[in-house]
């Protein structure tokens, strides 16, 4: 993954294929995070994809090779990458340039932000259609991020959203053209970080929003289906 500041935003440019979750995407991901706190005069984030894909979730063709125990301590360690995310001291705003699938979709409701792209690319939780039921702190997170109307059609229908119908849906907040994506994502991270939010501050209230999800995403996996 390769980090890029600009001005006071930091860009986060997810460039490794599809960006499915495996040890070796997890470990870029938080050396990324790592970086952008690092940065003491960032006042916000911004990820965005590379290609078609923003990303497809859970590479479960890897998954299904780990034994039992490690199987499950690597979705604990997807989850606490979500966590962080999900109360990250910066403003943050997904740039969703392409498909977000499954855990990938988590990913983009962990931001404070989301602006999809308009012409191509879909939101959804195929789940139902893998026969992968959800698991608890997945569910909590949809549930705290998802419109309520969009529970049933989303979470266990699997609906397909393009960026005009995730718009209309409240799911995404904007929809833009691929060529002005990366710079609507930081035009809106700026305008939401304003001059600047108190780190501490941002990430406390972030936490007592999102309390349910952040405890269910902070508890170890006694179980994953590998279907």
């Amino acid at each position: 993954m390769e980090v890029e500041k600009i001005g006071a935003c930091v860009v986060i440019h997810m460039n490794l294929g599809e960006n499915r979750f495996n040890p070796e995407t997890v470990k870029a991901a938080h050396e990324a995070l790592d970086k952008a706190e690092s940065y003491e005069d960032a006042k916000a984030l911004v990820t965005i994809g590379k290609g078609k894909y923003y990303s497809l979730g859970m590479d479960l063709e890897q998954v299904a090779t780990m034994p039992g125990l490690e199987s499950l301590d690597f979705v604990y360690e997807v989850q606490r990458l979500l966590a962080r995310l999900l109360t990250f001291p910066l403003v943050t705003v997904a740039a969703v340039n392409g498909h977000a699938y499954a855990g990938g979709a988590a990913l983009v409701l962990a931001h404070d932000y989301k602006i999809m792209r308009s012409d191509r690319g879909w939101f959804c939780l195929p789940e139902i259609h893998n026969r992968v039921p959800f698991a608890v702190p997945a569910i909590k997170v949809f549930k705290a991020h998802l419109p309520v109307t969009e529970h049933k059609l989303a979470m266990v229908l699997g609906k397909r959203y393009s960026g005009a119908e995730a718009k209309a849906a409240g799911i995404v907040n904007e929809v833009s053209s691929l060529e002005n994506l990366k710079d609507s994502a930081i035009a809106a991270a700026n305008r939401l970080a304003g001059d600047g939010l108190d780190r501490k501050t941002l990430a406390t209230m972030k936490r007592d929003l999102y309390r349910d999800a952040y405890r269910a995403l902070n508890e170890p996996v006694r179980f994953y289906s590998k279907m």
